[in-house]
Formats: structure tokens, C-alpha cells, sequence
């Protein structure tokens, strides 16, 4: 017995898990199938490894618990201790030539600050893309989305791929005042709400755990790859990405085959151009970007 502890405790220490965070629509699929190309590391995209979605997830699946963690914060603690613990974390230590995880998922944000407090080895990269260019690529008025990340109109008939998504999609919380006006708004509102909301959790994770989280602006993966790639190496202590592909090739990039079906934020409405501003400046206040 004592020396299965000992072993067991070897492989805790062994499988390093770190984890990547945004609102989605941010190169998460290119980010996890690069960096499971990397020697040493199995990496996820939404517990899928290297964003396979065809076969079976290697990490447990919180896509509907996110809106429970979100609506009702004790109840992150218990999702991550259930999904997100040291015991399966050390069941994936059989991975040949495995060594450390990292999870890239929309919604390791709402559960960003437990998966930290829990997991104390563990390192988050948060992913902040400029919200107008968010919402416009989030937002569908007509058509299936094959990439359900955000609000769609309200008129908009669902498939039941995108009813199931919207299933674990945050919205406000109970008694406050953007519940009461939720059936009001549009979905241009409705995804700057989602924007807010979602990179205001990682505020908080950034300021609880200053020294283990770092924020980077989407952009930055697309004008200044070579200083993104050098910046995450750093921070999670990964091998050279030297020969890394420095950007997505089309076969790992998600567009959206409708396009964007919302114009330029410049011909929004009044009310949505002031909360797309509103929103901006509150995000900017509590972030920090590292690069």
C-alpha cells in the first residue's frame, strides 16, 4: 500500500494540468491541435484531444454544467472536484509520452478560479478578442449555426443541435436586473452581455490568482504569432514552438460558411453601441493584458 502511494503520488506530480479560456470564437480549435502536436503534451479542445470531435472525449464534458456554474458560483466548486480532479487527471498518466494536459474551452471560464484554488500546480491562459468582432461572429439572425457560441435572434428557429447548446450558454442570473430585460434585448445585446460576462470571469480568476493566470488579446495570435507563441511557451514551460505553424491553416480554422450576418458595430443601434461601449470599458478596468 505504501508504495502504490508513493507511485500514485509520482504521477500526480507528473501530469501537469493547465487550461485556456475566452468566450469561444478565439483559434481554440488551432490552439488545441497545435499544441497536441507538441511532444509531451495531450491537449483538448472542449475535452476532445487535438479537437477531434469524432472520438470519444479523453476529459469529462461540462458543456451544459457551465451555465449551472455560472447561474449558481458554489456550484463550480463541485463541478471541477467531480470533473476536473487530481484522480483523473492521474488516470491519464497511461498516455504514452504524455506528460501534461491543457484543456482549451469556452467554458473553463466559469469555473476558472475553482479549477486554480483546487489544482494548485495548474496555469490559465485567458483569450480576450475585441468585442464588436466577437459579437458579429456570434450573432446569427437566419440559418443553422454550425458554430452555436452565441445568442441567436429570437425569431430564429432552432436545430436541436443548437438547442442543446444553448442548454449550457450563461445568461443572467436570477432577480438581477439584466434577467428582467433579457426578453427585451437583441442579440447584438444579448452577445455583448455574453462578452461581459464571460471575460469578467476571468478578471476574477486573473485577480485571485495574479501569478498564475495571464490575459492576451486575440489579436495578437494573428499581427504578432511569433511573440503569442513565445509568451505561452514561456508561461506553461513548453518545448521550443519554433516549428509550430504560426497561424491556422484552413483545415483548423472554424468559419462560419453563412459569414457575418450582423453589419459593422459603426451601423448598430444606440442602445447597442452603448452597451458594446460600456461593456468594453468595464472588461478593460478589470483585466490586465499581459500580451
Amino acid at each position: 500500500m505504501y508504495k502504490g502511494d508513493i507511485s500514485r503520488l509520482v504521477v500526480l506530480v507528473v501530469m501537469q494540468f493547465d487550461f485556456i479560456a475566452s468566450t469561444g470564437r478565439t483559434a481554440t480549435t488551432f490552439l488545441a491541435a497545435t499544441l497536441n502536436s507538441v511532444d509531451g503534451i495531450a491537449a483538448c479542445h472542449e475535452g476532445y484531444i487535438g479537437a477531434e470531435k469524432g472520438a470519444k472525449p479523453l476529459l469529462p464534458l461540462i458543456n451544459l454544467e457551465n451555465a449551472q456554474a455560472y447561474g449558481k458560483p458554489k456550484m463550480a466548486a463541485n463541478i471541477v472536484a467531480q470533473k476536473r480532479n487530481a484522480k483523473i487527471f492521474a488516470e491519464l498518466a497511461i498516455l504514452p509520452n504524455v506528460n501534461r494536459l491543457i484543456d482549451v474551452a469556452y467554458y473553463n471560464s466559469t469555473i476558472a478560479s475553482e479549477i486554480l484554488n483546487q489544482n494548485p500546480q495548474s496555469r490559465m491562459i485567458g483569450i480576450v478578442r475585441e468585442c464588436g468582432a466577437f459579437v458579429r461572429s456570434s450573432t446569427t439572425i437566419l440559418g443553422e449555426d454550425p458554430l452555436p457560441v452565441g445568442w441567436p435572434d429570437a425569431s430564429k428557429e432552432l436545430s436541436d443541435r443548437e438547442k442543446f447548446i444553448a442548454m449550457g450558454r450563461i445568461r443572467p442570473r436570477r432577480g438581477s436586473d439584466e434577467k428582467a430585460a433579457w426578453d427585451d434585448w437583441s442579440a447584438i445585446e444579448k452577445n455583448i452581455w455574453l462578452w461581459r460576462e464571460t471575460n469578467l470571469l476571468l478578471a476574477d480568476a486573473q485577480s485571485e490568482f495574479p501569478d498564475r493566470v495571464r490575459i492576451c488579446r486575440f489579436e495578437t495570435i494573428k499581427a504578432m504569432p511569433d511573440q503569442f507563441w513565445s509568451e505561452m511557451a514561456g508561461f506553461l514551460e513548453l518545448p521550443s514552438t519554433d516549428k509550430m505553424p504560426k497561424a491556422a491553416d484552413k483545415s483548423k480554422q472554424n468559419q462560419k460558411p453563412s459569414g457575418y450576418q450582423i453589419p459593422n458595430s459603426k451601423e448598430w443601434a444606440p442602445q447597442e453601441q452603448d452597451a458594446l461601449i460600456n461593456a468594453q470599458r468595464v472588461v478593460d478596468r478589470g483585466l490586465k493584458y499581459d500580451w
